[in-house]
């Protein structure tokens, strides 16, 4: 190990701000900021220290209600570059914010420090923005962000299945669902639109669009799933914002249709909001989860979107989100086996200004 890592104290002040003037130039932290993060309830100061030396530090922010924690500041002293330390602050900074339940670390670097951001993007992290002006002397910042895991691996039992059509988040959940109970089952766009289309809902003069859970549970059923819902409204349901009277007459004529068939199959439906332990006890035997969440905080925009719940670790709700942000340089391991801490997965599973919350819970259904 190049050095071990522990929490800043008071005394370490002179020492970080000794590493500070000589590392950076400009934006340099204070004496009196050291001593302010060190002690503030929502910031962590970590320090690497070798042989007794302090060898370099990062700095986790941590805002009240938010779901990510951003990394204001990490740096190692010059005598003890290349030995790695700035990497193992890397890592105690990750684990620190998972341990804080924060799915994401986030962090800006500037953009002609080529060094660091070599180091950032080899950890995982993906770049998500730029910023001119950002920094005292007038140079531009790159913005950066990195799921956390803590020490989970990506691997699963259950198949990751990337959605090809925005639109067909349900339909791919349903394919991930389908391959986990059935190993001879394999997924496929042909497959995706084909389910979408046997499941959707939508008006068709307006362009493609999402499932509601009744048109889930129906597909899923005719695919040899057994099903159960959770939704917490009885009623048509997405079409708060529908402004056309034809096609909201449409979209409730389908959303019947579903609700009848799903009636004559005899699949249990609950007009409630699920609970963690609803989806807890639902992993514990064997199940998986199709679960409706505002895709807000997994890739900022306010839209419904469907995720699988494959697993529980005891403190996260393990989930595959088949939407994979290409234009951020995501790839599969960024959306596979995602620990989400209960209270961000029950807080992010509803939808609208109602805060609707739907669930389908699949298995696999005894041959009769």
């Amino acid at each position: 190990m190049p050095a071990e890592i522990r929490t800043a104290r008071a005394s370490d002040v002179d020492a970080l701000a000794a590493i500070e003037n000589a590392v950076f130039a400009t934006d340099r932290i204070s004496r009196r900021s050291f001593r302010q993060l060190i002690e503030r309830e929502t910031a962590e100061t970590l320090i690497a220290e070798s042989e007794g030396s302090i060898a370099g530090y990062a700095i986790v922010l941590f805002r009240k209600g938010s779901r990510v924690a951003r990394l204001y500041s990490l740096a190692t002293g010059p005598e003890f570059g290349g030995r790695g330390v700035g990497r193992l602050l890397l890592e105690a900074a990750e684990d620190t914010a998972f341990e804080h339940d924060r799915m994401m670390l986030r962090l800006e670097v500037r953009e002609d420090n080529s060094r660091a951001i070599g180091i950032y993007e080899h950890s995982g992290y993906r770049k998500i923005g730029r910023e001119n002006d950002y920094y005292e002397d007038g140079a531009p910042a790159l913005r950066y962000e990195k799921m956390l895991r803590g020490h989970l691996p990506v691997a699963t039992s259950v198949p990751f299945y990337e959605q090809t059509c925005d639109f067909t988040c349900g339909p791919c959940c349903l394919m991930m669902t389908m391959a986990h109970f059935d190993t001879d089952f394999r997924p496929d766009p042909v497959m995706e639109v084909r389910l979408w289309r046997e499941a959707t809902t939508v008006f068709m003069m307006s362009g493609p669009g999402g499932c509601e859970p009744f048109g889930l549970a129906v597909a899923a059923y005719e695919y040899g799933l057994s099903a159960e819902i959770f939704v917490s409204f009885n009623g048509p349901l997405f079409l708060q914002s529908v402004r056309s009277a034809e096609k909201r007459r449409v979209m409730e004529l389908a959303q019947v249709d579903f609700q009848r068939r799903a009636r004559e199959y005899g699949i249990p439906v609950r007009y409630n909001a699920f609970s963690i332990d609803d989806v807890r006890a639902a992993i514990a035997a064997g199940k998986l989860v199709v679960v409706l969440i505002s895709g807000f905080l997994m890739f900022g925009k306010k839209v419904p979107h469907w995720v699988l719940a494959i697993g529980d670790d005891g403190d996260h709700i393990l989930i595959h989100d088949p939407w994979v942000e290409d234009e951020r340089e995501e790839t599969q391991v960024d959306a596979a086996n995602i620990p989400v801490p209960y209270d961000i997965f029950i807080s992010m599973a509803q939808f609208g200004r109602d805060g609707l919350r739907a669930a389908i819970i699949l298995g696999a259904r005894a041959k009769q």
